[in-house]
């Protein structure tokens, strides 16, 4: 009787552990963790710019830090692509940094320890500086206050600290010098007027605030999906010799950076 219950405690066990193995990706180090995967189009973080406005204590207590109001300059956090490889990068209290950064299921993991200027400053701001990018590596929790348009980013680090966020200007899309852009795509096309014809538009919009616009032109290598609004990294380009009555500029897909299914 002993032997049999523990022969149907080991079967499922056994089942389970090898599933895990075969679950496990190849090779070492990041490799193994599910975690470390490159952030998709889940990414709501690509191409957006904050400063840090509050430093929140375990106990509730504020830690001092600086704000443009006492012509200090805040700690700031950029989600840029750098050739095509996402990173956050900003200014840590006394120097520039830069670090690798992915997505997992909505929550920020910065993958490796920011490579930082090696400018010397006041020790108060070294100190506030180290732990800032060490927190970075460190991060528990992280949420926008709401989805769309997000003003308010908040982190929470292992050491139980909250970081609170407020949105400043974007950086420029890409993170790199180039004629790209982001742009919200809605979820359906609708009829528009093409010179003496009637054709399928584009609705689209720089920023969640705005109202749709049309947009005549064509998105070379996007595959559209009714019921789907789009976040998108375009390539604006000229056709020196667009057809009569087209639009002489048109896009070409960089990457789907965020997707959401429209409830009709």
């Amino acid at each position: 009787m002993l032997l049999s219950a523990a022969r149907r405690w080991i079967a499922p066990c056994a089942l389970v552990i090898g599933l895990g193995a075969c679950a496990s990706p190849p090779g070492g180090g990041h490799a193994q963790d599910p975690r470390y995967q490159p952030a998709a189009a889940s990414d709501a973080y690509a191409q957006t710019g904050w400063e840090l406005a509050r430093w929140s204590l375990p106990g509730g207590a504020l830690r001092p830090i600086p704000h443009p109001s006492s012509n200090s300059r805040p700690l700031t956090l950029e989600f840029i692509r750098d050739r095509g490889e996402p990173r956050v990068a900003g200014f840590a209290g006394c120097n520039q940094y830069n670090a690798p950064y992915t997505v997992a299921n909505g929550l920020l993991i910065v993958r490796a320890r920011p490579v930082a200027t090696m400018m010397a400053c006041a020790p108060q701001n070294m100190k506030l500086e180290r732990d800032f990018l060490d927190g970075l590596t460190r991060i528990t929790a992280s949420a926008f206050d709401k989805s769309g348009n997000p003003q308010r980013l908040t982190l929470v680090l292992a050491s139980g600290d909250t970081l609170d966020f407020g949105r400043r200007a974007d950086p420029a899309a890409g993170g790199q010098m180039g004629p790209t852009k982001l742009v919200y795509v809605n979820s359906e096309r609708v009829p528009c007027s093409a010179g003496a014809g009637r054709t399928l538009c584009y609705q689209v919009r720089d920023s969640a605030s705005q109202p749709w616009q049309l947009w005549h032109g064509e998105i070379t290598g996007f595959q559209f999906q009714p019921g789907i609004r789009y976040r998108l990294r375009v390539v604006e380009v000229r056709d020196p010799d667009p057809a009569a009555d087209a639009s002489a500029a048109r896009w070409v897909l960089d990457a789907v950076v965020e997707q959401e299914i429209v409830r009709r």
